[in-house]
């Protein structure tokens, strides 16, 4: 049997990086000269969580579940799930808003690195 860990170390050391990446925007010491770049957010959404989702499915050795007798991979619903809970806390955030359109980016990136990740290495 293949190790994944050198996968668990890789999504360790970028959940780092992720967390002070949001870190950084709750406490807004994001680049003002960011926003020139049109859609920055909406992309860095799609990007960031897909590469999140990608080394998660990676370093959870491609372990699914069921539910309703279908077979799913689990990392995506353990991202998605932050997501989700990230977004409601920029609710009563002064320095952040609740976006739908950041949402759905997330959801974007997490299906498709997902595919590339379920896709790209055979499971160990």
């Amino acid at each position: 049997m293949k190790s994944n860990q050198p996968w668990v170390f890789a999504f360790w050391v970028y959940l780092g990086i992720l967390m002070s990446i949001s870190l950084s925007a709750y406490l807004k010491f994001i680049p003002t000269e960011i926003t020139k770049f049109p859609y920055y957010d909406t992309f860095l959404h799609f990007l960031l969580l897909g590469i999140a989702a990608f080394l998660s499915h990676l370093a959870l050795n491609k372990r699914k579940i069921k539910i309703l007798n279908v077979s799913l991979p689990l990392a995506p619903f353990i991202v998605t799930f932050f997501c989700i809970v990230d977004e409601i806390i920029q609710l009563f955030t002064p320095h952040r808003s609740f976006d739908l359109t950041d949402l759905a980016a997330d959801l974007c990136g997490i299906i498709l690195f997902t595919w590339l990740a379920e896709r790209s290495f055979k499971r160990g």
